[in-house]
């Protein structure tokens, strides 16, 4: 049973290739271990990926404007009833719709998230859940964008819908 409450200096056992902390910067070990490209560390200098991103296991694949992509492990994240616990699917959705905004905003406006919509259709059971984000409207102070979460078998889990404010930092 894993521990998905106590932090730990260890990494995701999904976090290929992760590497271990650097002086130069106060999250650098984290944010390699979550899979945050370099030019993007200085917009987590103050917290790194954040606490809960830690305790979900959350791996990103892949940042760019039109698609961010991570994984999750269902294992720790499962619900009583032995499954993907629906709150860990929200959570993955927005950490994602909060990055794709961070990455749409640039390094001079943050994210604040104004409204979350998740759709539960099937279990995830075992191994990695996978969600990918997409923007649906990138505007001046507003981004939405969609997020569909699927198990190993390809399968839609979940479909969430994030709408970010951009403020000025």
């Amino acid at each position: 049973m894993t521990d998905n409450f106590t932090r730990t200096a260890g990494l995701p056992k999904h976090a290929a290739g992760a590497a271990g902390p650097d002086a130069g910067h106060p999250f650098r070990g984290q944010l390699v271990a979550h899979g945050i490209p370099e030019e993007m560390h200085g917009r987590f200098a103050a917290h790194g990926v954040g606490t809960l991103v830690e305790k979900l296991g959350i791996v990103f694949r892949e940042i760019t404007v039109e698609r961010v992509v991570a994984t999750m492990p269902v294992e720790g994240n499962q619900q009583v009833a032995g499954i993907l616990h629906g709150g860990a699917s929200a959570a993955l959705a927005e950490t994602l719709g909060s990055v794709a905004a961070a990455a749409y905003g640039g390094e001079d406006r943050r994210p604040v998230g104004v409204d979350l919509n998740v759709t539960h259709h099937r279990p995830g059971l075992s191994g990695l859940v996978t969600g990918t984000c997409m923007p649906i409207h990138l505007g001046r102070t507003l981004t939405t964008h969609e997020i569909v979460i699927t198990g190993e078998d390809g399968r839609r889990v979940c479909t969430a819908r994030i709408t970010n404010m951009l403020l000025d930092s």
